[in-house]
């Protein structure tokens, strides 16, 4: 019988890149003894979390005669009475609204298989609010910053996820227990040899290298752009997400020399966030002690030339200003300087 590894997330810490990554080279995997299914509609496994939320974006034509529990069923018997490791992936198993995943009857559908491990990875929540907020941005109308991290603050949500992870582990354990729970450190598996990609290929025992991967094109990790220049693009886009050249030319505008790192919080919402979640993930290390012992979650205090949102200078919004302008029409050119004018006086308002 296989076992399985499920690895739910969380959002925003090497998910797009570890899929991407398995699927590229699932035939080299299913050789040394990890099967990573290929079902559809894209290179992870989103699909099987449509028994409980609603996946608008998967038509309902995707799943066989049944719908999305036919498709656990041909899994199931297609995988389980394998020899080896299955490995599942999508983190949208750890939402938290509209609907989440009943981890219960979530248990009981991989029950076939001889052994079930849930996979959950945390990311300091400062990381974490400002990489969920650029990747509403980059896919859609972002919602404003401002009370976008005030509810981080205070509900501990965000775009509809947990952010405090002591709520994420409470959920999975309505359906597993302690020990069928692995909790990983994102910043401690980016370091570690072979980074997200060696991390997971020590969880299922194989000895392969990822140095001998087909790489996944850089363009397929979903990696988070340059904080502080998503923001702007967005103010500058409003009401619809804004292009690649657009946020290149704000960060080009932006840029310092040496270059220095950016977060689109304000320093009082950094500390803020640090205040509070730092106590809660040092309380959900000690739970996790007796089931998973040796677990640490590395803080980190921000660097000390960090540029915050409200560090933003006039003559930032000049260099910005200077950054689009182009020799053209006089009507143009002020409805150039109208637009930023605009953005930056919302920005100081959300500042």
């Amino acid at each position: 019988m296989a076992k399985l590894l499920l690895h739910i997330g969380g959002h925003k810490t090497g998910t797009s890149f570890l899929q991407g990554t398995f699927y590229r080279n699932r035939r080299l995997l299913a050789r040394h003894g990890v099967h990573y299914p290929a079902i559809g509609p894209n290179d992870a496994h989103h699909a099987l979390a449509s028994v409980w939320l609603e996946t608008s974006d998967i038509p309902a034509s995707f799943f066989p005669p049944g719908g999305p529990p036919a498709l656990w069923d041909r899994l199931i018997d297609e995988y389980a009475g394998r020899e080896g490791v299955v490995v599942l992936s999508a983190e949208n198993f750890c939402r938290a609204q509209p609907q989440s995943v009943d981890m219960a009857d979530l248990a009981h559908r991989t029950a076939a298989f001889e052994e079930v491990r849930v996979v959950y990875t945390m990311r300091r929540q400062t990381e974490l609010v400002q990489s969920l907020w650029s990747q509403i941005a980059k896919n859609r109308n972002a919602p404003t910053l401002r009370a976008y991290v005030a509810r981080a603050i205070d509900d501990h949500m965000g775009g509809g996820l947990w952010i405090d992870h002591n709520d994420v582990y409470d959920h999975i354990l309505t359906g597993f227990a302690p020990e069928q729970v692995v909790l990983l450190d994102y910043a401690q598996m980016r370091r570690a040899p072979g980074g997200v990609a060696g991390t997971f290929l020590r969880l299922v025992d194989c000895d392969l290298d990822p140095a001998t991967f087909d790489p996944l094109p850089r363009s397929l990790s979903n990696i988070s752009p340059e904080p502080l220049s998503i923001y702007i693009a967005s103010l500058i886009r409003e009401g619809a997400p804004p292009p690649s050249d657009l946020i290149a030319t704000v960060q080009a505008a932006l840029r310092r020399d040496p270059p220095r790192p950016t977060t689109l919080l304000t320093r009082t919402e950094d500390e803020r966030l640090r205040a509070i979640f730092r106590p809660l993930n040092a309380q959900l290390v000690d739970r996790v002690q007796p089931a998973q012992p040796g677990f640490t979650f590395e803080e980190a205090d921000p660097p000390e030339d960090m540029i915050y949102r409200d560090d933003l200078l006039p003559q930032d919004w000049a260099a910005i200003a200077a950054a689009f302008y182009r020799p053209g029409p006089p009507d143009l050119r002020g409805w150039i300087g109208l637009r930023l004018d605009k953005v930056r006086h919302k920005w100081l308002r959300s500042g």
